[in-house]
């Protein structure tokens, strides 16, 4: 009897350690981690027509993208109190306010659709992948551009402080007469 228990004690443990079932509704690689050198963004959308549907799910897969490698966020908080009033006779009005924009701007060289999958409701669900590498290289470029823009400001900016020195000297001397 005790060896009968303890083989069912087993089975029991064994059957509960099965692995969840697949969501019907979300595809097989929702949960999957990217390779080490790629970004990931996932997209979906039921619009009203599969080939609209398809556009939107990879232009917002895209943008997950765009939004793990560049996002500026604004923010502003206010808070606002008042007491007026004489002692025991007061009123008092407080406003507080949260306000927040975040703002995505930038280029996705080379981010490719790597799976696509159609729900059984007619979502589409897309998997677009993006090279580190590339990230890499489109931020580098930024900072050269702004680097090389920068010189030039500088280089400007020595040529009028000179330009404004030569002018003092070249004044011609006041002679008394």
């Amino acid at each position: 009897p005790l060896a009968l228990t303890l083989m069912a004690a087993l089975a029991l443990m064994s059957c509960s350690s099965k692995p969840a079932a697949q969501d019907p509704g979300s595809p097989p690689w929702l949960n999957d981690f990217p390779p080490e050198e790629y970004v990931w963004g996932i997209g979906i959308a039921k619009q009203s027509s599969e080939q609209l549907s398809m556009t939107m799910a990879e232009a917002r897969a895209r943008t997950a993208i765009a939004r793990q490698m560049d996002t500026l966020v604004q923010a502003m908080l206010t808070d606002y109190s008042r007491d007026a009033g004489t002692v025991g006779s007061q009123a008092s009005l407080s406003l507080q306010e949260d306000v927040s924009r975040q703002v995505t701007n930038m280029k996705l060289t080379n981010a490719q659709p790597l799976q696509k999958w159609k729900a059984p409701d007619g979502t589409w669900w897309f998997l677009v992948q993006y090279k580190k590498s590339d990230a890499r290289d489109a931020v580098s470029a930024i900072f050269d551009s702004e680097s090389a823009r920068y010189a030039e400001f500088k280089k400007d900016e020595a040529m009028r402080m000179l330009d404004t020195q030569l002018e003092k000297k070249e004044r011609p001397i006041q002679v008394a007469e």
